[in-house]
């Protein structure tokens, strides 16, 4: 996948141009994901299908990858910010879990084409960490919340924090990957149940 190994300039999104630019690109990243690996897409495919031209493009971003990753994570950040708010709200830190597990099954069906074309057969490492990432952050913070949900066990807390939201995080990317690979209409409550079944029980809200 051809790139730039020069990051870009912070971007002026008060400036109409750059987000109309970034509007364009941002969209033909998605289109063009659908159909291939983001890893695979050439700034030549994106730039062509956005209607930009090269330098445009990596006064942007260094690569289409990075596109793609700025798209999804600003709806999963808006996902988890609205998240926290609720695990600050309201009670039981479980069924707040249950909950943060649906939106990232509505996340996914958003970009479902982008994520069937990365996730299944692994094809995407990109999609795959950003996923990871995501959840790892989010464990973390549900860690934070209330620090007497970490099992107990060898290691500081620290460590076990770390451990324990890894574990976590890349089950749950895997049980996302197998529920992509099914054929027909997706089925949220079918992704909710299955993570739910298979996290450990400080942290899944029917095994407890």
């Amino acid at each position: 996948m051809a790139g730039s190994t020069q990051e870009p300039s912070p971007l002026d999104l008060t400036d109409v141009r750059v987000r109309r630019t970034w509007s364009r690109l941002s969209e033909a990243v998605v289109r063009l994901a659908a159909e291939r690996p983001v890893e695979e897409v050439a700034v030549a495919d994106l730039v062509r299908a956005a209607g930009v031209n090269r330098s445009t493009f990596y006064k942007h971003a260094p690569s289409p990858a990075e596109v793609l990753k700025r798209v999804l994570y600003a709806d999963l950040d808006r996902l988890r910010a609205d998240w926290i708010a609720e695990t600050e709200a309201v009670g039981p830190l479980p069924e707040s879990w249950q909950g943060a597990t649906t939106a990232l099954a509505e996340h996914v069906l958003r970009y479902e084409a982008v994520y069937t074309a990365g996730l299944v057969g692994q094809r995407s490492p990109v999609l795959q960490q950003l996923l990871v990432e995501h959840l790892r952050t989010s464990v973390r913070v549900y860690v934070a919340r209330d620090p007497e949900v970490l099992p107990a066990g060898a290691g500081p807390v620290e460590w076990r924090t770390d451990a324990w939201s890894r574990f976590v995080a890349h089950g749950q990317v895997g049980v996302m990957e197998a529920w992509l690979s099914l054929r027909g209409e997706r089925d949220v409550a079918l992704f909710v149940e299955a993570v739910e079944a298979v996290l450990p029980a400080w942290i899944s809200p029917r095994r407890g």
